[in-house]
This record gives C-alpha cells, sequence and structure tokens, in this order.
C-alpha cells in the first residue's frame, strides 16, 4: 500500500523546487560574480549541502501533523527572505530599506524567529514537554541558537565572498536582537493563551 502524502511531502518539494529554481535563476550568476568559474564545485556543494538539509528536515519532520496554516506561515518567512534580497527598491534591495527608521531585515529576522518558536512549540507539544516556564525557556533558547547558527554562516560568507553586504558586528547583534524579540513575542502570547485555555477547563470541571 502506497504511503499517505502528507502536506510536509508538499511543502519540501515545493521549496526544493524553489531553491533550485532560484539558483538557475538568481544564485549562479551572482556566484560567478564574486567567485569566478574557476569555483563552481564550491557553488555545487552550497547547494547540495542545503538540498540535504531540506531532505533531513523533511524525514524527520514528518513524522509530526502540523496543520496548514502553520506551514503557510513557515513558507511566508521563506518568502519574505526571498522577498528582502531580490526585489529592487530605489535601486537597491528591499533588504536595504528603511521602514519607521527600521531597516526591513530586522522585520525579517523577528518575524522568522517568532514562526522558528511557533514550529519548534508544535514540536515540543508533540514529544510531551509540559513544564509552561521551562518549555518556554526552552523554546526561546532553541530559537536563538539557531539564529546564532546563520550568523555564523554570514560571518563565514563576509570572510570568503568579497563584497558579501551580510554586515558587521553591529548588525550581527541587530540581527540578534530581533531574534531575540521575535522569540520572546511567541512565549509570552503562548503562555497567555495557555493560562486562558487553563482557567477555562477550570471553569468546565463540575
Amino acid at each position: 500500500m502506497a504511503a499517505r502524502l502528507r502536506n510536509t511531502d508538499v511543502f519540501a518539494g515545493i521549496n526544493a523546487a524553489l531553491f533550485v529554481l532560484m539558483c538557475i535563476a538568481v544564485y549562479y550568476d551572482r556566484f560567478i560574480q564574486y567567485r569566478g568559474r574557476g569555483n563552481l564545485h564550491e557553488f555545487a556543494i552550497y547547494g547540495g549541502v542545503i538540498l540535504s538539509l531540506i531532505a533531513i528536515a523533511w524525514l524527520y519532520f514528518r513524522q509530526f501533523q502540523f496543520r496548514n496554516s502553520m506551514l503557510a506561515l513557515v513558507q511566508a518567512g521563506i518568502l519574505v527572505h526571498f522577498a528582502g534580497a531580490f526585489v529592487p527598491l530605489d535601486g537597491g534591495r528591499l533588504y536595504d530599506a528603511y521602514i519607521f527608521g527600521i531597516r526591513y531585515d530586522k522585520y525579517v529576522h523577528l518575524f522568522n524567529a517568532f514562526v522558528a518558536a511557533v514550529v519548534v512549540s508544535h514540536v515540543f507539544d508533540r514529544v510531551r514537554a509540559h513544564l509552561p516556564f521551562v518549555r518556554g525557556l526552552a523554546v526561546l533558547l532553541v530559537v536563538l541558537g539557531l539564529g546564532a547558527v546563520v550568523e555564523i554562516v554570514e560571518y563565514l560568507v563576509m570572510l570568503t565572498v568579497p563584497n558579501a553586504g551580510v554586515g558587521g558586528y553591529d548588525n550581527n547583534m541587530q540581527d540578534l536582537i530581533g531574534n531575540l524579540l521575535g522569540g520572546t513575542l511567541f512565549v509570552v502570547l503562548d503562555c497567555v493563551r495557555r493560562s486562558r485555555r487553563s482557567r477555562a477547563a477550570s471553569y468546565a470541571e463540575p
């Protein structure tokens, strides 16, 4: 009997295809511009690693049941990142635009940190981690850790790719602050939601 198709299967397939499309349409030309044709093996390694990570994440997360709305939220986080990098605005990128005095990039960090906290919290629920404070703290620390990994990658890009444009120390710290605010926002809202649910359940008891 064939295995049932899950929404996570569709989600992983769409994003693997999206990444391959971006490699063909955008990333390849940019890589040639910055690194030259003599380093195409490096481009192949990057692409292979990212596709492998998508496959590993798909194999692990397909064991959990995700609502379509949650996957749509994750997809929105991916798309706002792509929009920042590739949507032109006033001769530059959307990432370089300032909204209410704050660079667009920081909004992306806040939003994606919130989304990451939603997903981590959902996974924690499925593995029965039920201590509210410890659970909330763990979710926040996991999100901050994931954000720190991204900053390490950006630092390595800055060291190896001339004019990469990922920013310096101040930029890294601002990104981490955006991650902290997004993760904290989720933890606060989640605690309020769980508190209301707990009170409602206690009122319903005979």
